[in-house]
């Protein structure tokens, strides 16, 4: 069964038509919660029989095992069991009853998200959904239901009075009995061992949520098929809770992630007839072939591997770049081209874009671009949206004179979007003396008034690509450089309240980080920071329904989040006592120990921590920062043994401590530990590879390391250190190792190191050419800075001799041991020529090495050169006329030039020489070395025989002659000495 339309708008936001053909009531709700009134939805007889809210104590409840909600004994732990009962009562009422409580349970979880994400201000608590009794055992002790005049002289976006007037906020206090029920449900959404944010406030709206939209449909297959034939969008909403249970999370969860994850899974036979599915299943069936490359089967299969060189790739987050100049805007994807989506109507492209954006921000906000990049190409298919990035020539500042080429994105909806002027954020003006408020380009085309409005799903898309940027490059100014366009093309035109946040945040983030923006950066984050905690909704600011309508697909910070990176701002700029302030106040203590032991006052922070202890001895957290304060791991050991060891931050500290104190048994024990509670955390798995590998237990750092990978394929220290633990393995493993590296050095492209153990791998598996193409790299990477040293010689040496002997063509048949010893030849030929010849002149014996080469070649003029070079690189040392040993090493190289002479000055080799128009022929002169080879180029040439060397005896004559003259003084009488005398005086004697 496909998403029904009101099920699609409300997942949209919406409109509901007046035709729309659900059961009354449910179209009733879905209305409700797409205009945003989740307070009429929660107060409606719906709720009202799901939570049980006029139930009195002499109501018949059919509810077993759990105390009567009118006893004293009824705890939060009890909540669960109590309205599952009467939500499976009201859903067998009839047709729409399913439907009816997802919609409940979407009022439930966006109420959670206006409280904590967007505001403005519910005026409901929680508790009131409960039996009348429960509401008043746990009642919010602060809450006004009636607006409350703000003094004359008090802001709208005072914080601190917030306290007085009597409004919802972080850290508000509370009655021993609400406080305890909110604890626990906190410690209810702990997932993995990572402790959820504990201020949070409201956790009773999202544990209703997860109730009705994941806890009671998992309940048995029969339920869960029931809603996934009623209320298929049950599963959407399923998701979307679960990622915001995430969102509370120190880190992320692995389970939760892979329940988000089934939930778009399953939920795509819901989905209209599109090209995303077919893509979406190749995608995910590629996926789960190439994620690991050293399996079992591919690992073995070494087909082809030899013929596909790895290319000087990069990894950067944005599409291609376009001419300067040209203005056309062409779509990025290939499917928008082929028209792919073309017959789709637009309600199902819409949809689509939204599922496929949703599960891009995902993969995303976890930390997995490559994921993401293919979700959010296919979303951007889908929606039609079409854009570049290009250069264009402008103007940054007030007083240039001249224009430079900026970075600009055009981009254009597929269809025309009218401006909205809906009540947006306040913007701030830069009022730089120096910077423009934009870039003031040269064509006026180009210009931010000239381009149309897009879509606000396009708008999202664009945003979610520019976080992708950052996740795909490392932090610096180039990465900011890339994301800032796509910021401007978002903020050129008003729209939605919440997309038009999230770009105001990614400028505050990118500005922060430059000395002539940082102000006007930590001036907007204040506002965006004051407007979601404004105390009261005023009538010109957006409603909730705007607010909410794409949060799920923008990567929108909660409350507390957003005031940490306003604290982290004023912590850049030096202003350590008010980021001290806001820290205390969200009971961020990580925070408030860095702040503390910035100032000097280490004391004071221990105190605030065993203080916060004495309060909440149980916490595990604050154990963990106490540990990280004093260095001591007792503390740690304590945080996992309070927390019934499953708080899996102790262990990663105390793994932490034992990786720096060289005890890598203990380290990995913790680790281990650690990543079997949550193994969404990649660093964890680094540390316990790194740690398998000094104590020698090679399948757990392969373990290790792949898990890394899976999470982080740009991780290349990683493949690297995969492929060294595959090599301990022996020869059986020598190809997973040679896939390893290959992914390696995607991500290391500069470090010699690794193409070091590329080169030594392929020449174990005798891939010659994956061999020649990676020395070939270490020369580019060394040879400035280490000369010779960057050739392994005897490296260099097994190639030229797998070569020469055959053992490279072997197994082949004529014609194709024909085509790769021309292809091999080639490749060897420009790493001997154009790399190292043009390097590296100081290496005696590389030049012999080479000469080898040559003479396997019968390039005899070319092998007697090198051999000239390799003497000339002993003979020309000042040592040669008084240190024994390097005379002696002249005279060997001597002896052996000699003898080179003697074998190769009368062979006849066939050589190219220039002629003249009348076709004499222009001997070349060997030693004519400033010959003008552009004006020989220009010549006739013509192929003739001559001998390599025909003055061979008088130039071998001249070199003995030469070195007997430099070691006369000091070696006279010496045995190497008298070789040479004797050398020359045969020589005479010829």
């Amino acid at each position: 069964m496909t998403l029904s339309q009101v099920e699609r708008r409300t997942i949209l936001g919406q409109s509901i038509p007046e035709n729309a053909a659900e059961g009354e009531s449910s179209t009733v709700l879905a209305k409700l919660l797409v205009e945003g009134s989740y307070m009429e939805i929660l107060q409606s007889s719906t709720a009202k029989a799901i939570f049980g809210t006029d139930l009195s104590s002499d109501s018949s409840m059919d509810v077993t095992d759990t105390p009567s909600p009118f006893s004293s004994e009824f705890s939060a732990s009890d909540i669960r069991p109590f309205v599952t009962s009467l939500t499976r009562q009201y859903a067998e009422h009839g047709p729409g009853g399913l439907l009816q409580i997802v919609m409940v349970g979407a009022a439930c979880l966006n109420a959670f998200i206006q409280t904590n994400w967007t505001g403005p201000e519910l005026r409901l608590d929680p508790a009131a959904l409960l039996p009348k009794a429960l509401a008043e055992r746990w009642k919010e002790s602060f809450i006004s239901t009636t607006p409350l005049e703000l003094p004359e002289d008090a802001s709208k976006h005072e914080i601190g009075r917030r306290e007085q007037m009597g409004r919802v906020y972080l850290g508000a206090k509370q009655s021993d009995e609400r406080a305890e029920l909110d604890r626990t449900l906190i410690r209810i959404m702990e997932v993995d061992g990572e402790e959820a944010y504990a201020l949070a406030p409201r956790p009773l709206y999202l544990y209703l949520a997860r109730l009705l939209l994941v806890d009671i449909p998992a309940t048995s297959d029969e339920v869960l098929q029931q809603f996934d034939t009623e209320a298929p969008s049950a599963r959407w909403w399923a998701a979307r809770t679960l990622s915001i249970q995430q969102s509370l999370l120190d880190y992320p969860s692995q389970t939760l992630l892979d329940q988000i994850t089934d939930h778009f899974a399953k939920l795509r036979q819901h989905m209209p007839e599109s090209p995303g599915q077919k893509i979406l299943k190749s995608i995910t069936s590629a996926d789960s072939d190439a994620r690991m490359v050293p399996d079992e089967e591919r690992s073995n299969n070494s087909a082809n591997v030899d013929d596909t060189l790895i290319e000087d790739g990069t990894t950067g987050g944005t599409s291609g770049t376009a001419d300067e100049g040209d203005n056309d805007v062409v779509p990025k994807d290939e499917s928008v081209e082929n028209g792919q989506w073309s017959p789709v109507p637009v309600a199902d492209r819409e949809l689509w874009a939204r599922y496929l954006l949703e599960l891009g921000v995902l993969y995303s906000q976890h930390k997995m671009p490559l994921d993401a990049k293919k979700h959010l190409s296919l979303a951007q298919a889908a929606s039609g949206l079409q854009w570049k990035m290009t250069g264009a020539k402008g103007r940054r500042t007030r007083f240039q004179t001249f224009d430079v080429t900026q970075l600009v994105l055009l981009a254009k909806s597929a269809q025309r979007v009218d401006s909205e002027h809906n009540p947006m954020p306040e913007s701030l003006e830069l009022n730089d003396d120096t910077l423009l408020e934009n870039i003031k380009f040269t064509d006026p085309s180009i210009e931010l008034d000239r381009q149309e409005d897009l879509q606000t799903i396009d708008k999202c898309i664009l945003l979610a690509l520019c976080l992708n940027v950052q996740n795909e490059n490392p932090a610096h100014g180039l990465t900011s450089e890339q994301m800032m366009p796509f910021v401007v093309r978002v903020l050129q035109h008003t729209g939605n309240w919440s997309v038009y946040t999230m770009g105001l945040l990614l400028r505050s983030r990118l500005e922060s980080a430059k000395s002539r923006t940082v102000e006007r950066a930590t001036l907007q984050m204040q506002t965006l920071v004051d407007q979601i905690t404004h105390p009261l909704p005023d009538t010109t600011e957006a409603g909730a329904a705007e607010r909410l309508r794409y949060l799920s697909v923008l990567s929108l910070p909660s409350q507390w989040e957003m005031e940490r990176e306003l604290a982290n701002m004023f912590m850049e700029l030096g202003v350590v006592r008010s980021s001290l302030d806001i820290y205390e106040r969200l009971q961020m203590w990580d925070e408030v120990i860095s702040c503390y032991t910035l100032l000097g006052q280490t004391e004071v922070a221990e105190r605030i921590v065993r203080r916060e202890i004495e309060l909440n001895p149980d916490r595990p957290k604050l154990w963990c920062v106490l540990g990280d304060l004093k260095c001591d791991p007792e503390h740690w050991r304590h945080a996992w043994e309070v927390s019934g060891q499953r708080y899996a931050r102790a262990m990663r500290s105390l793994g932490a401590y034992h990786f720096g104190k060289n005890e890598y048994a203990a380290s990995a024990e913790c680790y281990e530990k650690a990543v079997n509670l949550n193994p969404l955390f990649e660093k964890s798995w680094y540390i316990l590879g790194c740690a398998a590998m000094h104590i020698g237990n090679w399948q757990l750092a392969i373990k290790s390391f792949l898990h890394v990978v899976r999470i982080d394929e740009n991780n290349g220290e990683s493949w690297n250190n995969l492929a060294t633990v595959y090599l301990r393995l022996g020869k059986d493993y020598q190809m997973r190792a040679l896939h390893a590296l290959r992914e390696a050095i995607k991500f290391k492209h500069e470090s010699w190191q690794v193409w070091s153990n590329f080169l030594h791998v392929s020449l174990g598996l005798g891939l010659l050419s994956l061999s020649i193409q990676a020395m070939g790299r270490m020369v580019d990477l060394r040879a400035a800075k280490d000369g010779a040293e960057c050739i392994d010689v005897d490296s260099l040496r097994s190639m030229i001799g797998m070569m020469s002997h055959g053992t490279a063509f072997q197994g082949l048949s004529g014609a194709e041991a024909e085509r790769k010893e021309h292809k091999l030849t080639t490749q060897m030929e420009a790493l001997l020529v154009g790399k190292i010849e043009a390097r590296i002149t100081n290496s005696a014996p590389l030049w012999r090495v080479m000469a080898d080469y040559w003479f396997w070649r019968r390039d005899y003029r070319h092998c007697l050169d090198n051999h000239i070079k390799a003497y000339r690189c002993v003979s020309q040392l000042p040592q040669v006329s008084y240190a024994p040993p390097v005379f002696k090493d002249a005279v060997d190289a001597a002896m052996t030039l000699v003898e080179v002479y003697e074998n190769l000055g009368d062979k006849m080799q066939v050589v190219r020489v220039p002629t003249t128009e009348s076709g004499d022929q222009v001997l070349p002169d060997r030693d004519a070395a400033a010959t003008d080879t552009a004006d020989l180029s220009e010549r006739k040439t013509s192929a003739v025989e001559q001998p390599v060397c025909a003055d061979w005896r008088r130039q071998s004559k001249m070199l003995l002659r030469g070195l007997i003259g430099k070691g006369k003084e000091s070696f006279e009488g010496t045995p190497d000495y008298t070789r040479l005398t004797e050398a020359l005086q045969e020589l005479r004697q010829e």
